[in-house]
């Protein structure tokens, strides 16, 4: 690789993904963080001295609306001095002539027996109340010689034999531009450092929050490659480790429907494979051994015949069981009698069977069921199929359709070989195969009690084997019952 591949491989590693979720989250964060600072630097710069006026204006207010509320009471007094010395305010009460009652300093005191206020000064604060009818207003003017500007607090106290008493609050607003501009000074170097500081941990956080959905990327990367013994790790969080559990069923999932396909490709093939070459092994024999005997060329063609049939009875089931599982067809359902399609099936096997089968068919109450009567039709056929075909030299079959509580029961009742207990839940899958404690004579296809399942299933119907070994089978399903 030469120099310049190698700066340019660098590039691309240095090189960002904007797409990725490490970066939006590193961005989110990013975003919020310069919201906040710049959300600070405006109520500090521009809304400071708004908001400082406003809460003194509260302040102010407060103070006198309390000192109102409590004039009539004993401890007015000690309320008013201690306002004076927490607060900082010059608080003093008018009678209505505007001499002072309550003085608060030394000077005070020796010009209480003098009026304080004009009367032009008293009518302009107090005066005013009466005239717009209001128990108080505060307002902020500025004096002549004075820079800085005053919040006024005047309101009505109330009667006290016979006088009527007013409340005057004075106090300064002290401008705050030299605290606005120390306040730009540190706000700017705080900035600057919450700046740095949240972009590096707004990193650290979406770094933090992202691995594992990284982790699970990756790992799903492996799994699109075919490695499907992968697991996906859990999180820190709720949402991942959610996330993680159904990942971790969907690739177990994937594997069983993996190895479902390979098992029905293998088993298909070797089912296919097989009467093709009895097909043309007996092909071959007619032509060059028995083409002029008409025994063997009959026994041989028989034999064409029957693998032919066996043939044609697998693509059968494999378009059904194609049409079930990709739902391809609708249930119609519609109400029959459960009773008379059993007698229908029967009679097909009267015809397609060399020995005669001795059916014994036992009805009882009402036997009316709600179903798709052309799959329920395939239902019964595969479960008498299936009872010929394992039943030994016994040719006797119960057939019982009765109502029962929880619906109308069909059972079909061989005296065959039975089932392993072991291997009765095994049945219902595709190309059942027995295993090695007890075979099953290999007929039919392995399909068809497959189909019965996901037909029943379909229906919502109950079903299900009671077996022993050497003593037969009673394979059933429960109907629901027509209205």
């Amino acid at each position: 690789m030469t120099q310049e591949n190698k700066n340019f491989e660098k590039i691309k590693k240095i090189n960002i993904d904007k797409d990725s979720i490490l970066f939006k989250l590193w961005s989110y964060f990013a975003v919020f963080s310069i919201i906040i600072l710049v959300c600070l630097w405006l109520l500090q710069t521009v809304l400071f001295g708004y908001v400082y006026e406003n809460l003194k204006i509260h302040e102010v207010t407060k103070v006198g609306n309390n000192l109102r509320n409590e004039f009539d009471k004993g401890n007015f007094q000690d309320l008013l001095l201690n306002y004076v010395n927490t607060k900082g305010l010059n608080i003093s009460v008018f009678d209505e002539d505007g001499v002072i009652i309550y003085p608060i300093t030394l000077l005070d005191l020796i010009k209480s027996s003098r009026t304080y206020m004009t009367m032009e000064t008293f009518d302009k604060f107090f005066g005013s109340l009466q005239r717009e009818n209001l128990k108080y207003k505060v307002t902020t003017m500025r004096f002549d010689k004075e820079d800085e500007p005053r919040i006024i607090y005047s309101g009505y106290l109330g009667k006290n034999e016979g006088k009527k008493y007013y409340l005057f609050i004075d106090t300064v607003l002290k401008p705050v531009d030299v605290t606005v501009d120390v306040t730009k000074r540190i706000l700017m170097i705080v900035s600057v450092l919450s700046l740095i500081l949240s972009l590096l941990l707004a990193f650290f956080l979406s770094k933090r929050i992202s691995r594992p959905l990284v982790k699970m990327s990756n790992t799903a990367k492996e799994l699109a490659h075919g490695n499907y013994n992968v697991n996906f790790k859990k999180g820190e969080y709720t949402e991942i480790d959610n996330l993680s559990n159904t990942l971790n069923y969907a690739k177990d999932e994937l594997t069983k429907t993996i190895e479902v396909r390979k098992d029905l490709i293998a088993n298909v093939s070797h089912d296919l494979k097989t009467p093709l070459t009895v097909i043309k092994s007996y092909g071959e024999m007619i032509r060059d051994i028995s083409g002029s005997n008409e025994k063997m060329r009959n026994d041989h063609l028989n034999t064409i015949i029957s693998e032919a049939d066996y043939l044609t009875n697998l693509v059968n089931d494999l378009l059904d069981l194609s049409k079930i599982e990709s739902e391809l067809e609708d249930i119609k359902l519609e109400k029959f009698d459960l009773f008379d399609l059993t007698g229908k099936v029967t009679d097909r096997f009267k015809h397609l069977t060399d020995s005669p089968i001795d059916f014994k068919i036992e009805r009882e109450g009402n036997t009316e069921i709600f179903a798709d009567k052309r799959k329920i039709e395939q239902v019964i056929y595969n479960f008498i199929n299936n009872a010929i075909n394992y039943s030994k030299s016994s040719n006797e079959i119960l057939l019982k359709i009765f109502e029962s509580e929880e619906g109308v029961e069909f059972h079909c009742i061989d005296h065959g070989i039975g089932i392993d207990e072991s291997e009765i839940n095994s049945i219902w899958d595709r190309f059942y195969r027995a295993g090695t404690n007890h075979t099953r004579p290999q007929v039919g296809t392995g399909l068809g009690l497959y189909i019965v399942k996901s037909i029943l299933n379909l229906h919502s119907f109950k079903f299900g084997v009671n077996s022993k070994i050497n003593e037969g089978s009673d394979f059933y399903f429960i109907g629901k019952k027509s209205n």
